[in-house]
């Protein structure tokens, strides 16, 4: 027989659900460094040793945890088969519905903390082979959704379900810090309405109405102007304690990044690093700096793993960091003014890449899009190593080569 503390009682099942339901939100809201026995020991009203006494390392309730969401996700996903299993055809107003309807649901009532739950474990996947082991069979589960969804119903159902599975990560994320914003929904849906023609120029998504809200929304919000990484460009320790604080937000997400953590990485003092970046604020701003400077070419992503190829390395980099905004967002809304101005400036970036690749007719929406759909598979090859971003968006933009 197990000796342990006194109040070492086998937990009923009703408490052991509350506090997997604790641990569940806790997660949610705080991601894994939040998800302490203490706290969830306060939640159902025992202590830390008695609830690791009978239930393991802080593993195991996330391994339960993960398996419950999964389980809650599937019938979720069964729902949405059920209310379309009269649908014969996937047109392009049948595609552009569904996604613009699945986007909306998915960051509302129980499924935004799924949402939530899923987003922070695909940030470290990448870096947490315990962690991708248990997100890669999820993965699998939601990409089969839009398999299951798709075939028979259009032509090129694989390449479609590919795309759909891309673009909902992107911008299903993205929609939890801004999905009630109605600039940000016109948005979203003309960038849907672009991907479901498969960026044919029609409709409301025309270029003029896409810059001119784009203009509106950085007005209001008080975005940045110019370039964002201006500040911490030239050669120096400035530019070097920005790159870290990146490097700090791509390996551990917002919550792990302090100016402690950012001298050690840098290789400087914390009163060097106080004095560039004072604020937790400013120092959250000098890694996206770092995110920026990476993604241009001017600054070093963290060290490659053997064997990773260096491109995609950068590119995993990037997106890892502006994940790790976005979460970071969503769970403080004051920081959505920079989901916005990331979400514009890869946008620009991207389209100027395909332009110099020999797709010269390719918009500013093009671009967006296609850069949606790029950044949603980098993200989910984080996690199960399936990189098929390049055929995904060559297929998209095919008919737009010179």
């Amino acid at each position: 027989m197990k000796s342990g503390p006194p109040d070492a009682v086998p937990p009923p099942e009703a408490q052991v659900d509350r506090l997997i339901e604790a641990a569940r939100r806790e997660l949610a809201q705080g991601g894994l460094r939040a998800m302490s026995f203490r706290r969830l020991g306060d939640a159902v009203g025992a202590t830390s040793g008695a609830l690791a006494y009978h239930l393991g390392a802080k593993a195991a309730i996330l391994n339960e945890v993960v398996t419950r969401e999964r389980l809650r996700d599937r019938r979720w996903h069964d729902e949405w088969l059920e209310r379309l299993d009269g649908l014969e055809r996937v047109d392009r107003q049948a595609l552009a519905a569904i996604l613009e309807q699945y986007l909306d649901a998915l960051v509302q009532g129980e499924a935004r903390l799924t949402q939530l739950i899923w987003m922070d474990l695909t940030l470290r996947a990448p870096r947490d082979a315990e962690v991708a082991t248990l997100v890669a069979p999820w993965l699998a589960e939601r990409r089969g959704f839009w398999s299951r969804l798709f075939e028979g119903r259009i032509e090129d159902a694989a390449i479609w379900a590919g795309l759909a599975a891309a673009y909902v990560t992107d911008e299903g994320f993205n929609g939890l810090v801004v999905g009630d914003d109605p600039d940000y929904r016109l948005l979203r849906r003309m960038a849907i309405d672009r991907l479901a023609s498969r960026l044919e120029r029609d409709g409301v998504g025309l270029e003029p109405l896409f810059s001119r809200l784009v203009r509106r929304m950085d007005r209001r919000l008080g975005l940045p102007t110019g370039d964002v990484a201006a500040d911490a460009m030239g050669p120096g320790p400035r530019r070097e304690a920005a790159l870290a604080a990146c490097h700090v937000l791509v390996d551990g997400g917002a919550e792990a990044l302090t100016h402690r953590a950012v001298a050690e990485r840098a290789g400087l003092s914390r009163s060097a690093v106080g004095y560039y970046f004072r604020t937790a604020a400013d120092l959250f701003k000098a890694a996206i700096s770092g995110v920026y400077l990476i993604a241009d070419g001017r600054g070093a992503p963290p060290t490659l793993p053997p064997g990773a190829d260096p491109t995609l390395w950068r590119g995993q980099t990037v997106v890892r960091g502006e994940l790790a905004v976005i979460l970071a967002a969503a769970r403080d809304p004051t920081l959505a003014p920079y989901v916005i101005d990331q979400r514009r400036w890869r946008g620009v970036s991207y389209v100027r890449l395909l332009r110099s690749k020999g797709y010269s007719g390719l918009d500013a929406l093009d671009g967006q899009t296609a850069s949606m759909i790029a950044t949603g598979q980098t993200i989910l090859s984080g996690v199960d190593g399936d990189d098929r971003r390049d055929p995904l968006v060559s297929w998209l933009i095919a008919r737009h080569k010179d």
